[in-house]
Order: structure tokens, then C-alpha cells, then sequence
């Protein structure tokens, strides 16, 4: 909490002062570099004091955090603040957004993506050249999205046609972000590395189904100013600019909410995690939100790692199930 609050690196007469710990500082001090020999701490130079790692990071969130469930008080601005939106589309998706970024006091990002709500019917890949593949995807609504790719390895047409086959076989009748879910989770499984056609068609799937999706995404970012009044951003200037980038690129956004989240529920991303928080030295916090058990969008958090996950992480939850329950309501 001590660099939570300060984001300075913490010593150990620090935390002897602070009154939390009974040790003394020389004993603090070796607790503290046996924690950095097991990679939890690190320090920006040799005289500073330590500052938590992403590996450090994902223990607390996973094994030492105690959630702090949303007051009252954060129930009711939830409810002040959008029951009386209508749910149309984009006027309910930036006022939900710029309440949760006021709530958080972090960037927050919203997403219904296109991504989420193209169901596929079939998907095609065709050989163009060597190594190019021209890849048609079909919704069920009959949105059609075409895209190309560069492989690795070259592909026969007999071998392409047997892919689309596979694949539209497989994954008919789900979304995109349902897709790449089931793909990651089907490379991993043992069976795959021993069947050299599944490997094949998979890592082929998982190139075609990495971006896209419709071309109508729905992205919606609150809240960028926050940014600025943090103390490891204010006066590093490429960093800033690399950020207000990242947040200006919508494909890289969604792909985060999506690619990072499980099929429903909150999920935490930290640094190094994925390729647009290890550019921009972030963290996100991220839940999905739905109805009748289909996941529709994605919204989340975007601040530094050392955002106060213990009271984010509920509140991030607590207004995806708000967004569900709006949804469900108005579609009942």
C-alpha cells in the first residue's frame, strides 16, 4: 500500500516507520532482498528501495488481496448515474464509461466490438501467392469480413479447403472472442503437439481469427486526462506519447478486452502480460458483460500496475453486472 500511494520505491525504514511491521529495519531489509532473489521485488538502482515486479504484482492480486466490496455510496452513482440513460448504443456506452473512469480514477475502455457480435456461419481461406492467404469470414447475419494473411509455412488448396472444412465445422455458431478462447485453449492440449494437420489447421485458425471481426468495432475511451496526474507518467514524455497512442488505436484496445478475458467474469492484466501493457508499463482490470449467457462487450480499466487492485477490481465487476442487468431488462 506504502507504494501504492506514493509511487516510490519503499525502504525498509519506511515500513519500519510506517508502524505495520514489529521487525527491524536490518531484518526488513533481508526479508526484503530475499523477495527480490525470488523475483516479487526489484529496485531502479542500487541505493533506492524496492518496488513490486509484475510477478510480485499477480501474487497479491491472485493469493494476498482482500477485496473491498463497493460501498454504498459507489452503488448508488452507479445508479444516479445511468438508470435514467436509454440503452442506445453509444450514448449508454460513453456515459457508463466516463462513470467508471470517475469511480476508479483510472482510463476506462468499453468495447462492443464487432468482434463480439459476429457469429460465425463459415469461414474460407483461399492461396493468393506463396505464403499469402485470403481469409473470408461469413457472419450468421451475413456480414462478411475479408482479410489477408502471411504464413509461415505455404499451404496447397487441397490443404486450405480441408482447414476451412475443420474450422467452420468446429466453430460455426460462435462468436469471434469465443474462437480465440477455444483455439488458445485447443494448442495447449496434449493431443495437438502428436497431430500435425490439427496443429497445422489451428495455428491457421488462430492467425485469421486475430483481428477483424466487422469493421463497425465500438470502442469508447474515458477519462485519458487521469493519466497525466499520476506520478511515474507525468514527466516522461515518451511514455505519454506512446500511451495517448496506444489509446487512440481501437483494434489494439479491443483485442486486449477480448483476447485477455475469460468467458465471462473479471480478469486482471499486468505489464508484461500482454504487448500494449508491457509498451505502455500498465495494468488493466477488465469484466465482461451480457445476457442470456452470451458474452455481448467487454469494459475495463486501463492504469499504472500499481492501481489499487483490492477497490478496482470490484468496482470494474460491479458495472459489468449493472450493464447486464440494463441489457437484460431492455431486451426482456
Amino acid at each position: 500500500m506504502t507504494y501504492i500511494r506514493s509511487a516510490s520505491p519503499v525502504s525498509s525504514r519506511q515500513l519500519t516507520e510506517g508502524g505495520v511491521f514489529s521487525l527491524s529495519p536490518a531484518s526488513l531489509r533481508n526479508s526484503m532482498a530475499d523477495l527480490e532473489d525470488l523475483g516479487f521485488l526489484t529496485h531502479p538502482h542500487v541505493s533506492a528501495g524496492r518496488v513490486p515486479t509484475d510477478l510480485g504484482y499477480r501474487t497479491f492480486v491472485e493469493e494476498l488481496m482482500e477485496v473491498e466490496i463497493p460501498s454504498d455510496h459507489d452503488r448508488r452513482q452507479i445508479v444516479l448515474g445511468l438508470d435514467h440513460e436509454p440503452v442506445e448504443v453509444d450514448r449508454f456506452l460513453h456515459a457508463t464509461s466516463r462513470l467508471l473512469s470517475k469511480l476508479t480514477g483510472e482510463v476506462a475502455v468499453l468495447a462492443a466490438p464487432g468482434s463480439f457480435r459476429f457469429v460465425l456461419q463459415s469461414v474460407h481461406f483461399t492461396r493468393v501467392a506463396d505464403r499469402k492467404i485470403l481469409v473470408v469470414q461469413i457472419s450468421e447475419s451475413g456480414l462478411v469480413d475479408d482479410r489477408l494473411i502471411e504464413t509461415r509455412d505455404d499451404y496447397s488448396a487441397a490443404d486450405l479447403e480441408e482447414v476451412s472444412r475443420r474450422l467452420t465445422a468446429d466453430y460455426a455458431g460462435r462468436s469471434l472472442s469465443e474462437i480465440r478462447k477455444l483455439l488458445v485453449s485447443a494448442l495447449e492440449e496434449e493431443k495437438v503437439q502428436f497431430d500435425t494437420a490439427l496443429r497445422r489447421a489451428l495455428d491457421l485458425g488462430q492467425k485469421a481469427f486475430s483481428g477483424g471481426g466487422g469493421a463497425d468495432e465500438e470502442v469508447v475511451v474515458e477519462g485519458t486526462e487521469k493519466i497525466l496526474d499520476k506520478p511515474e507518467f507525468r514527466n516522461d514524455v515518451e511514455m505519454l506519447r506512446r500511451m495517448f497512442h496506444a489509446f487512440s488505436e481501437k483494434a489494439r484496445l479491443v483485442n486486449l478486452l477480448t483476447d485477455c478475458l475469460p468467458g465471462s467474469g473479471t480478469s486482471v492484466v499486468i505489464g508484461s502480460e500482454s504487448p500494449l501493457t508491457e509498451e505502455t508499463q500498465t495494468s488493466v482490470v477488465a469484466a465482461t458483460y451480457g445476457t442470456g449467457g452470451r458474452v455481448l462487450g467487454a469494459l475495463g480499466v486501463i492504469g499504472p500496475r500499481r492501481m489499487e487492485y483490492s477497490r478496482v477490481l470490484p468496482l470494474v465487476e460491479e458495472m459489468g453486472r449493472y450493464v447486464s442487468r440494463r441489457l437484460a431488462e431492455e431486451m426482456s
